[in-house]
């Protein structure tokens, strides 16, 4: 009886830290469990706190200035939004009723998805 007891101490004395199991391992190497996201960096819109029609002191935006309104639509025919187009929030209102007026009237396209 004396002789397995000093054999079971033998044997733990002689257990590391190393011989212990680490999932930590198996989970970052192997890949087991939900992937993870890479998170997507929000590219920061330069935008001029002025108005460029303002400054150029422009009262209303009509929709027969055709070459105008072309400055603030996207190649598709698209509006540009107020953040890339830095129009105050009087003028883009104003731009948007002049565009569809001028699609209607057919001076502009419509949005196209070519």
């Amino acid at each position: 009886m004396s002789e397995e007891v000093k054999n079971t101490e033998e044997v733990t004395s002689n257990v590391s830290l190393n011989d212990v199991y680490d999932d930590r391992n198996i989970t970052e190497e192997e890949g087991f469990g939900p992937p993870k996201k890479k998170q997507r960096r929000r590219r920061k819109i330069v935008q001029n706190l002025k108005c460029p029609l303002c400054e150029s002191g422009v009262k209303e935006v009509t929709y027969k200035d055709v070459y105008q309104l072309k400055k603030f639509t996207s190649v598709r025919g698209k509006i540009i939004s107020t953040e890339k187009s830095g129009l105050c929030h009087k003028h883009q209102n104003q731009l948007e009723r002049a565009v569809k007026r001028a699609r209607f009237m057919g001076l502009l396209p419509y949005a196209s998805n070519e």
